[in-house]
């Protein structure tokens, strides 16, 4: 009977330990879905540690709260704790077509908060022109997303649209994203491609606009 329990929590530890799709990892909260994109919050406190998770498509990470990462990938050693990234930095990842696995930890003690956005085409990324529109400026792009930031103090953006889909995420203060408040680092507003929308702020406010190509 021993032996049995011992099997059994053995199979039941695998699981534990085995790969899963990144949607079914528990940290990471899928907020959004549609057939174009994912918006993803991912939320590690400090001293908790990921599955083993797949990422099978492009993202683009917008850093809410930073602390102290550390990383492995399956068979791997851990990285070395990484410094904390600043609210608002942006990175771009391309996985279509090769997707990785990796297992996450937080080594800090506050909470690792990013928005991750997912392009779920599998190829053809529009090339469309960069958006030019006062107050937004572009700061990185690649295959499948354009990064804009803007700041404002009690003012708005241009009145502009996006060909393609866009995601208007919050790093500080308080603003209008169309019609929709976000009143908290890290709340966004999705705004599908052609639609006119302006931002506007309450006092001084920072936010990212991540165009999905």
């Amino acid at each position: 009977m021993r032996a049995k329990y011992i099997c059994v929590g053995a199979m039941l530890s695998g699981l534990a330990a085995a790969q899963v799709p990144l949607e079914q990892e528990p940290r990471h909260h899928v907020e959004f879905a549609n057939e174009w994109l994912r918006v993803v919050s991912p939320q590690i406190p400090g001293g908790d540690t990921t599955l083993d998770h797949l990422h099978t498509h492009d993202d683009a990470t917008v850093c809410i709260h930073g602390s102290e990462m550390r990383a492995k990938q399956p068979g791997a050693e851990w990285s070395n704790p990484g410094k904390a990234c600043v609210p608002g930095q942006a990175g771009l990842t391309e996985y279509t077509g090769k997707p990785r696995s990796h297992t996450v930890q937080n080594t800090g003690s506050g909470v690792y908060h990013l928005v991750l956005v997912e392009n779920l085409r599998e190829s053809g990324w529009k090339n469309n022109e960069p958006l030019t529109a006062a107050g937004l400026k572009m700061t990185r792009e690649n295959r499948s997303f354009r990064i804009y930031e803007t700041e404002l103090s009690s003012s708005s953006s241009e009145m502009h649209s996006h060909e393609v889909p866009a995601v208007v995420i919050l790093v500080s203060g308080e603003v209008m994203a169309g019609d929709k408040l976000l009143d908290q680092p890290g709340r966004w507003a999705y705004i599908p491609a052609g639609e006119r929308h302006q931002v506007v702020a309450r006092g001084n406010a920072r936010v990212i606009e991540v165009e999905v190509r």
